[in-house]
């Protein structure tokens, strides 16, 4: 079960943006990197593809981000920890990029939330 209820995605999306857009992307990136073990694999594939769909937004492609993370697209779609630790280092090096992949991930893949580090489920909980 969700810990937000049934809030409305927009909303969830504009209260995870609210409690993000103070942290600087060093700090989001290990924490949400620090996490991915315990993710299950469907919500690092959420959070995988939405660090996808922000790079193609910026117009960089899929393909672009994962030789940027030095890795492969397959390997990052596999879900292992690794390769997708190793995007969302690569997306924390582009100022912003996180934040709006988390936005993404609100909008498209609301029930991956429950999988996001304690911190950021506390955050959202506070600005609903």
């Amino acid at each position: 079960m969700s810990p937000f209820g049934n809030v409305p995605p927009q909303q969830l999306a504009e209260a995870l943006e609210k409690h993000v857009a103070k942290m600087d992307d060093a700090g989001l990136t290990s924490l949400l990197v620090g996490e991915l073990e315990r993710m299950p694999q469907h919500a690092r594939s959420a959070l995988a593809s939405s660090v996808f769909d922000a790079f193609r937004d910026r117009g960089e492609s899929s393909e672009d981000a994962a030789e940027g993370a030095d890795t492969t697209v397959a390997a990052i779609e596999s879900s292992e920890v690794a390769p997708v630790a190793a995007l969302l280092r690569y997306a924390g090096d582009n100022t912003g990029l996180l934040k709006e992949a988390l936005a993404l991930l609100a909008q498209e893949h609301g029930d991956a939330l429950a999988a996001l580090p304690p911190a950021l489920i506390e955050g959202i909980s506070a600005r609903l």
